[in-house]
């Protein structure tokens, strides 16, 4: 069986051979071992307090049960931009007018913002290819609004995810090209590995204070503002599902969408229900699918299992679904939400910074 449980230490050589087959432009998975060790040293702190800090990751993995291999990640970044700044692109038109030629002009302008300061932002989502499998995909990414259900003292009310934006055939992002490398003299992958591995000062040095305007760039870059990486066009069709909606803020680097939601807004959030479990050896194919958490923080768990309510509203679980969360250990409630099953939704990976 699949689950989903908080990272380890242990996890870090799997997660450092994922974040090599993920591409560039996903700053949330860096290519170093340190920076590994200290994000899941960062992730262990926040899932073992007993309070939220000021910037917390919550960062779990998929593992197989049967090979105990590490198959696929997510996360939770809460109080985005209170330690480093957070930037993005607003993008809003403007109107100029000409009294001595009796006529208007309207232009669009990307304005440097901290729009999501304070924010919780869910990101890292990646499935290794041959677990993309139906309903895969959709767990990782709501595992962490179940997460958020559960420990909802814990994070923002605004919730907020960037995806990765669009790239050529040759690996290269228009907007960089046209944009960012002319204050920056460096490749995207540089930045996108500074601003990953120490920080965002050096945004605040040299990018521009002022409107840039969006009709001096040249064409290649205009038509990918807020163009999603295809690769991140099933993970942007969940967000969506789920209530999120596109904010008019763009990733400076890439041009990525960002989208944001009030987190008691998320449908997850909504649709869940606790209730009490109990052991049953009488569940068959026809049986619903559910994914399950055990409403523990520390030892949090999710998996997908199938399940049958009770007359009493007691959630009828298989023994083998019952000792892989941990739940006798734990207490004797469950949270649970229904499958939504997609063929849409298996193959993704979105970006946090």
């Amino acid at each position: 069986m699949l689950f989903i449980r908080p990272s380890k230490l242990t996890d870090l050589d799997a997660l450092l051979a994922i974040s090599n087959k993920v591409g560039d432009g996903m700053t949330s998975m860096p290519k170093c071992a340190n920076s590994w060790e200290l994000k899941l040293q960062s992730s262990a702190r926040a899932f073992d307090c007993h309070k939220s800090g000021q910037q917390d990751c919550y960062f779990m993995v998929l593992e197989d049960s049967d090979s105990g291999a590490i198959a696929g990640t997510t996360a939770i970044y809460n109080g985005i931009g209170t330690t480093q700044p957070f930037y993005s692109y607003q993008r809003s038109t403007i109107t100029n007018k000409s009294i001595s030629l009796n006529t208007s002009k309207q232009n669009e302008t990307l304005t440097l913002v901290e729009h999501f300061k304070g924010a919780t932002e869910v990101g890292s989502l990646f499935l290794l290819p041959q677990y993309r499998q139906p309903g895969v995909g959709q767990m990782l990414a709501r595992a962490r609004y179940l997460l958020m259900a559960d420990a909802t003292e814990r994070f923002s009310e605004r919730v907020m995810a960037e995806l990765r934006g669009w790239f050529n055939e040759a690996g290269d992002s228009p907007l960089w090209q046209a944009l960012g490398s002319k204050f920056f003299d460096m490749p995207f992958q540089s930045a996108v590995t500074i601003a990953a591995t120490e920080g965002s000062t050096f945004i605040t040095e040299l990018m521009p204070k002022h409107p840039i305007y969006v009709d001096l760039l040249p064409q290649a870059a205009r038509e990918v503002l807020s163009k999603p990486n295809d690769s991140s066009a099933p993970a942007l069709r969940m967000l969506e599902k789920e209530g999120f909606r596109h904010s008019g803020l763009i990733d400076l680097f890439d041009g990525g969408p960002s989208v944001d939601i009030l987190l008691s807004e998320i449908k997850t959030i909504k649709d869940s229900r606790v209730s009490r479990f109990a052991s049953t050896d009488k569940l068959n194919t026809g049986d619903q699918d559910f994914y399950i958490t055990n409403t523990a923080l520390q030892d949090f768990c999710m998996t997908m299992a199938k399940g049958r309510i009770s007359d009493n509203g007691t959630l009828l679980l298989a023994q083998q679904t019952i000792d892989l969360l941990k739940l006798e250990q734990h207490n004797s409630s469950v949270r649970f939400v229904s499958v939504m099953h997609s063929k849409k939704s298996n193959s993704l990976n979105s970006r946090a910074a």
